[in-house]
């Protein structure tokens, strides 16, 4: 399973720096590094038009709706080369039902168990 994310022009890779922080890139960002982990298998490739512009030209969809509707059509999010996200990231619904899709059972956002096994959180 691929999933590609084409994002606006950000500040840093994360788009999570500067005065006043977007709570929905911290949840796409948190989303992903969840999904890297718990599903190795699963490539998660990011591209920022600021900072890997030939992707976004190398990819004909991609460029296509930038020619169409500018870049207020960004983000864009393609889950094996189909369009399922435009103008916002998927949710973490979203997310999760791709990968059931795709045979892997993983809940994004879940605690973990405490490390020391304690399921009742005494500790």
């Amino acid at each position: 399973m691929k999933i590609e994310i084409y994002d606006p022009a950000l500040c840093c890779s994360t788009g999570v720096c500067g005065p006043s922080v977007d709570p929905e890139l911290v949840r796409i960002q948190d989303a992903i590094r969840q999904v890297q982990k718990h599903a190795p298998e699963v490539q998660v490739q990011r591209y920022g038009l600021t900072s890997d512009p030939q992707a976004f030209v190398s990819n004909a969809a991609v460029a296509e709706l930038l020619k169409s509707e500018g870049p207020q059509c960004l983000p864009l999010v393609f889950v094996n080369e189909m369009l399922v996200c435009k103008g916002s990231y998927p949710s973490n619904e979203q997310i999760q039902g791709a990968l059931i899709m795709a045979g892997i059972d993983l809940v994004l956002g879940a605690k973990s168990e405490p490390s020391c096994g304690c399921k009742s959180g005494c500790c």
